[in-house]
């Protein structure tokens, strides 16, 4: 029989499971101390969209066709970065959204990221969508909004028609002078964009979220059992950081920029910023839902999609191969019963997979789990899917430059070496990351390494054969 129970997922975007020490977070670490905390929970994807689709649809991000296709290798036709044409899932994708709602649920999307709309359908199954990215995103600089219009609704034929005019114009530039000023352009880009959205101030979306959220518990949900999702985004790029540090992590990458250690310390410190700012907004979110009743009975979801990465390994930001920066995230669960906070007390260290909440969540809204856990322990091997880069719209640009360029030419080489296909398994604490014959995989014992710094693999390898066979049964 369906619960009575409202179910609330607060998704924070970009929150890697380390900076959960690292943060000033009293709201969300008080909740993890007294509810069920999964501090080695790994998502199904390594950037926004595939983890969404996965998390929605319970599926594998390789079986999702709309997330898992080439972005970059011709992306100028396959993906929009204003996400205004770009579509993730089918319109008909069954989603626990739609499921929930087939239970009796009102079921309310209110999101922050580009990727996350209506437009891109990962929005399907949903009764409201609140596409709060939008509005933040034309709030801060109308005018520039404007003049990008044409670009935004013209699609890649436009941008293709845009790259050629201004490849034909550099044809009269000499080599130094136009690499000089290649560079030049991405990082004015890069400040120019960041300004325009206002991705340089600590709230990106998070007041709006939450008076959105009181209007609509105000005024439109009619006291049917709730499922709501909020996607926040203050914790994605670009931060709050002294504008002498260049941003464009593509430049860092391609070893245009050096990756040094003021400027990663520079961007975490930003990073950490919008966390501690996060927490303090999750704090009114969750007071709102407690003066509305929906926290009477109910469970609530604290987690993210992807973490990010400031330097380790050599790279920076996510949509890169799953290392622990990227691919762990934490999942709090905390359970109401008659308006207070049942505490549990209890944290689970075995990686349990993102996706598995699409269950868990169920079970609880159809009555056959009081708490959520459901399957969240049960899987032995936990799957992490990187299918290439999402910065792919750039692509044909690159192509015309780099004979030109030799800048164009290292980013477009760092971003064909990061598109290359990876996928990691767990078995509790051993971790194989497979390349797919691209480069030597390597494996880690990522509870004595957390930083993934020696490979084992040489040492492992009828371990490493085993997870290999699970691998491919679960691909």
């Amino acid at each position: 029989m369906p619960s009575n129970k409202n179910v609330v997922v607060l998704l924070l975007d970009t929150l890697r499971a380390s900076a959960m020490s690292d943060a000033n977070m009293p709201n969300i670490k008080r909740l993890a101390r007294h509810c069920t905390f999964y501090n080695n929970a790994v998502s199904p994807g390594t950037w926004t969209a595939p983890s969404h689709a996965a998390l929605f649809t319970d599926r594998k991000v390789s079986d999702i066709k709309g997330v898992s296709q080439d972005f970059f290798s011709n992306g100028t036709d396959k993906i929009d970065p204003w996400m205004v044409k770009t579509k993730f899932l089918d319109q008909n994708s069954t989603t626990i959204a739609s499921k929930l709602s087939r239970l009796g649920y009102q079921t309310s999307l209110f999101s922050n990221n580009p990727f996350l709309t209506s437009f891109t359908n990962l929005g399907v199954g949903f009764d409201n969508i609140y596409d709060i990215w939008l509005e933040s995103n034309v709030k801060y600089n109308k005018r520039l909004v404007d003049k990008l219009s044409p670009i935004i609704n013209g699609g890649a034929s436009v941008r293709k028609k845009m790259f050629r005019a201004s490849y034909l114009m550099t044809r009269i530039l000499p080599k130094p002078l136009l690499d000089a000023l290649y560079r030049d352009l991405r990082a004015r880009l890069n400040r120019g964009v960041s300004n325009a959205d206002g991705t340089y101030r600590l709230d990106r979306g998070a007041k709006q979220t939450n008076k959105m959220l009181l209007e609509h518990l105000t005024y439109r949900h009619n006291y049917m059992k709730q499922f709501i999702f909020i996607n926040y985004i203050e914790a994605h790029e670009n931060y709050p950081a002294s504008r002498s540090i260049i941003q464009d992590k593509w430049l860092y990458m391609s070893g245009i920029e050096e990756m040094s250690e003021h400027a990663m310390s520079e961007l975490y410190r930003g990073y950490l910023q919008r966390l501690s700012y996060l927490d303090r907004e999750v704090g009114h979110t969750i007071e709102i839902l407690k003066s509305k009743g929906i926290l009477d009975d109910a469970t609530l979801v604290i987690t993210s999609d992807h973490g990010q990465m400031f330097g380790e390994h050599g790279m920076l930001y996510h949509s890169l191969p799953p290392y622990e920066g990227v691919c762990k995230v934490p999942i709090i669960a905390a359970n109401f019963k008659n308006g207070k906070l049942v505490k549990l007390n209890d944290t689970i260290s075995k990686p349990a997979s993102l996706s598995a909440l699409h269950k868990a969540i169920y079970d609880i809204a159809d009555g056959r789990e009081e708490i959520l856990d459901g399957n969240m322990r049960q899987s032995r091997f936990v799957l992490s899917e990187h299918t290439g880069i999402s910065e792919g719209w750039d692509e044909g640009l690159l192509k015309m430059l780099k004979s030109r360029s030799k800048s164009a030419q290292l980013i477009y080489d760092a971003k064909l070496k990061s598109n290359a296909k990876a996928s990691a398994i767990y078995d509790n604490n051993i971790k194989l990351i497979h390349y797919f014959g691209k480069r030597k995989d390597e494996m880690y014992d990522v509870a004595l390494d957390p930083e993934e710094s020696s490979n084992i693999l040489d040492s492992r390898r009828p371990q490493a054969h085993r997870m290999l066979q699970a691998l491919r049964k679960l691909s």
